[in-house]
């Protein structure tokens, strides 16, 4: 099924370009993922300090990686940008009440996203296949230069997929997963 309309105003070189609107486009999103995420997460430390917001039917963050996740002379890893899509697209799905999973991550890096700069990253959810769901994203600078374009597959979970992980958690933990256990997150 495919369900999402085409975006006339931009052109992609490996993205379809089509976008399938937000079920309530006044939700609220959650701020991150969970506490501790790697990729979100203000509660761990050496996160990369992803915050995310909603702009119409996308997810929007801007980011300016620290020095550590440098790769090549001046620029930033290809392993962390990877890890910002993944994050970024990620939210896509908590945002269409679709909680999923990575199962196909694809990264095109268009050119050197250079250290010091700002990206931001819009990510969307491009099309639905029964359980598989396409979200495309794009990274550009303040300028309007494309630096990434990412696709990624995800398939959806339920909230068993995290109950083996929730024994092992301590209470200060459980309770910051609330959103998660109280039905908000899994309708």
């Amino acid at each position: 099924m495919d369900v999402g309309v085409l975006t006339p105003d931009r052109s992609f070189r490996h993205l379809t370009g089509k976008v399938i609107p937000l079920p309530d486009p006044d939700a609220d999103i959650p701020p991150h993922h969970l506490p501790w995420c790697y990729g979100c997460g203000p509660d761990n430390d050496r996160s990369l300090g992803v915050r995310f917001r909603l702009e119409g039917d996308r997810i929007v963050s801007e980011l300016e990686f620290a020095p550590w996740f440098q790769g090549g002379p001046g620029v930033v890893h290809g392993g962390a940008t990877a890890a910002f899509f993944d994050d970024l697209m990620g939210s896509v799905l908590m945002a269409h009440l679709k909680p999923s999973v990575t199962a196909k991550l694809e990264i095109n890096y268009l050119r050197p996203l250079p250290l010091g700069i700002t990206i931001r990253g819009e990510a969307w959810l491009a099309e639905i296949d029964g359980r598989k769901l396409w979200v495309e994203a794009i990274g550009e600078d303040s300028s309007g230069t494309a630096y990434v374009e990412a696709r990624a597959l995800f398939l959806p979970i339920g909230p068993d997929h995290f109950q083996r992980a929730v024994t092992s958690l301590d209470e200060q933990q459980v309770d910051s997963l609330s959103r998660y256990r109280s039905g908000e997150y899994y309708p």
